[in-house]
């Protein structure tokens, strides 16, 4: 069956057109402003026009806390969405097709849990990108928790002396490892400004390059410890813009290594690639399916 997909991220939204769990076409556009809903929804159909007569659903994935009234932002800075924001009503309104919607982390998290090689029934995928996601695997089910919260790792805080995260809490995981933070004080040491991917290329040979990403790092692999610690996990996939740049996972890794015994849990790249959470937006209509 044919779905048309679409991951909205903080600075990006993608879409595609996927068949047998495969993104046959795909293409992607700026994340607009966010204010009326029909207008956003607009617009995305607009990019998707000439998917839509051979889309049976559409499938959503998007970063914000999401219940069935619509999306709500838990931090404004990686995208503001006047709460409740009714997007799967909308779209579901001017297509005629079914529309499912899950936050993006936890839709690529039970993407990534049914295509795992291992034999794993406890698992976290944590997204690092623009914000810091994560959705959790408990006993082979997706667990989004009552309120649809659950998987929201970004917000573990983590430091008490930390920067000010957007929702309002000090020291959030997002608020020192995301691409938006990295960006923040590589903007603070470079001048010209560079942009993250220019980042990581000059990090192999600028000791402040480098600080900037392994700081990220270290807040990630803190963060999987603190999910082993409480969840006992089997093994933890890691996704996103920044989360697979080159050399990201082995800095984790390594960072993870320095910890007791106790606390390290095996982590491996997204099989997803950079389209988990696309995939997962598809995917999300076989999440009561088992692997």
């Amino acid at each position: 069956m044919s779905t048309l997909a679409i991951d909205i991220g903080g600075t990006k939204i993608a879409i595609g057109l996927v068949e047998n769990d495969t993104i046959v076409e795909r293409r992607q556009f700026p994340t607009p402003l966010v204010q009326d809903v029909t207008a956003f929804a607009q617009t995305i159909i607009d990019h998707a026009n000439e998917w839509l007569a051979a889309s049976k659903r559409i499938g959503v994935s998007t970063t914000g806390l999401v219940t069935e009234q619509g999306i709500s932002a838990i931090n404004p800075d990686t995208l503001a969405f006047p709460a409740p924001f009714p997007l799967a009503q909308a779209l579901e309104s001017m297509t005629g097709l079914p529309v499912a919607m899950l936050n993006d982390a936890q839709a690529a998290a039970w993407y990534e849990y049914t295509n795992i090689s291992s034999s794993a029934r406890n698992m976290a995928f944590i997204t690092v990108s623009t914000g810091v996601g994560g959705g959790i695997i408990i006993d082979g089910k997706l667990h989004s928790g009552a309120s649809g919260l659950a998987g929201h790792v970004g917000h573990f805080s983590i430091d008490p002396h930390g920067p000010q995260c957007g929702c309002g809490q000090v020291g959030c995981v997002e608020a020192i490892a995301s691409g938006t933070a990295i960006k923040r004080r590589s903007d603070e040491l470079f001048n010209p400004v560079i942009s993250n991917i220019e980042l990581f290329e000059l990090a192999e040979m600028n000791p402040q390059a480098e600080e900037i990403i392994t700081a990220s790092a270290e807040a990630i692999a803190t963060l999987c410890c603190n999910l082993k610690a409480t969840l006992d996990l089997d093994v933890i996939v890691l996704g996103g813009g920044v989360g697979l740049a080159h050399g990201y996972l082995q800095r984790v890794q390594r960072c993870i290594l320095q910890r007791p015994n106790a606390f390290q849990v095996p982590i491996v790249a997204a099989k997803g690639d950079y389209d988990a959470c696309l995939l997962g937006a598809a995917f999300q209509f076989n999440k009561e399916g088992s692997r």
